[in-house]
């Protein structure tokens, strides 16, 4: 039996620089969810930028935006798109392009009828707090199961329910 390597998931960043259409794109990316994302590992906004370069980042971005304003009817124009996209680049640089993908995948499905900047600015706000959220419980999890396996500490608090002792 051949051992094989691990196949590396492809990024929303890769797939738009070998010329991914907007289905491959999708077929890839729509069963996304933030979970999946954080445990995905992908590399953020700002190592993109370092590592491909400003332009080529903000223009990935403003494809995904293009392409999802589409779903609302009128297309947003590639100006504006690109205007947008810095705008998500300077404030959510710690997100992945992954991350703006399920943003904006969301954006299709919600009951929303017209694309705005405003709009799209407020569902990457709304998914921040849910994603800092998330990571807040998750790393609040860690530590339930890390203090549950240390035995000093299940020493020390065997002890203090002995001798009856108040945790302050």
């Amino acid at each position: 039996m051949e051992n094989k390597p691990a196949k590396q998931q492809q990024g929303v960043m890769q797939m738009i620089s070998v010329g991914a259409s907007n289905r491959e794109l999708i077929r890839h990316f729509v069963k996304f969810t933030p979970e999946k994302v954080l445990r995905g590992n992908f590399p953020s906004m700002a190592l993109l930028k370092k590592d491909e370069g400003e332009q080529k980042l903000s223009e990935a971005m403003a494809i995904i935006i293009i392409e999802t304003s589409l779903s609302f009817g009128d297309g947003m124009n590639k100006e504006t798109a690109l205007d947008l996209a810095t705008e998500i680049l300077v404030d959510y640089y710690y997100l992945s392009l992954e991350d703006c993908f399920v943003v904006l995948n969301r954006l299709k499905r919600a009951k929303v009828f017209r694309f705005t900047i405003n709009v799209v600015l407020n569902a990457f706000e709304s998914y921040d707090n849910e994603r800092l959220k998330m990571i807040d419980d998750n790393s609040y999890s860690q530590h339930l199961s890390t203090k549950e396996g240390n035995p000093m500490i299940r020493g020390s608090e065997k002890l203090a329910t002995k001798y009856k002792v108040k945790k302050k």
